[in-house]
């Protein structure tokens, strides 16, 4: 697959695909950047690859630099619960920095061909202990992005309305991993995330979509939803 990522030799990180700013590594000066990237190993990953299994010893984090993923979990029950989406610059496999121990809290997968960064525990955390910024910026992270997302499931999950829920789950779907085109926001999503995001059923969202769409709001698409107006999603 194509990579954009500058690489040296084998799998030696050079530099970072152009116009990428991880706010993972904002702060630091260039030259110290540079040597936190040689410190990386580089990671090509094939769409509907489950990068990190829930449970697993969290020794690896990954900084996403092309490609789009996504945090799950399974209740048990035959769902795949999605909790957060990612995009390219997004860090995972965050549990990686503390210094005990821990398991990851969640699997996580590509939905379409991707690469990645990637450090394992003593390394990251020997840079991070030169570089204390980095800690900074993971908690500010976890603490916007992350909290963010999570607002914004928990306010579609609190309508009592299905219809309602779904249109929630859309607006912070189209603000977390919407890509702006001509027209409008497109989002990779397939009715049955939606689904699982929004605590309905393939049934509700179905019929949620084929409304909107005859209304102009949206238009539905083969793995994905072309938002044409947004702003009338949650009164339409």
């Amino acid at each position: 697959m194509a990579c954009s990522c500058k690489l040296l030799f084998g799998k030696r990180v050079a530099g970072l695909p152009a116009r990428l700013k991880p706010r993972f590594l904002s702060g630091l000066p260039e030259s110290d950047l540079n040597a936190a990237l040689s410190a990386a190993t580089h990671r090509h990953f094939l769409a509907k690859s489950v990068v990190l299994h829930h449970g697993d010893p969290a020794d690896r984090i990954f900084l996403l630099t092309s490609g789009i993923g996504r945090h799950f979990v399974l209740p048990g029950d035959g769902r795949k619960v999605i909790l957060y989406w990612l995009t390219a610059g997004q860090v995972f496999g965050g549990m990686t920095l503390l210094s005990e121990s821990q398991d990851y809290l969640a699997s996580t997968e590509l939905l379409s061909d991707g690469c990645a960064l990637v450090w394992d525990k003593k390394t990251i955390r020997e840079i991070v202990s030169r570089h204390p910024i980095l800690l900074d910026n993971a908690l500010s992270i976890a603490a916007t992005e992350s909290f963010a997302w999570l607002m914004g499931a928990y306010v579609s999950l609190c309508s009592e309305d299905a219809t309602k829920r779904v249109a929630h789950m859309l607006v912070s779907l189209a603000c977390g991993i919407g890509k702006k085109v001509p027209g409008g926001i497109e989002i990779p999503v397939v009715n049955e995330d939606l689904a699982n995001g929004a605590n309905v059923t393939p049934f509700t969202v179905s019929r949620a979509l084929t409304a909107w769409q005859r209304e102009g709001v949206l238009t539905k698409g083969r793995g994905k939803v072309f938002l044409r107006k947004p702003e009338l999603l949650l009164t339409a």
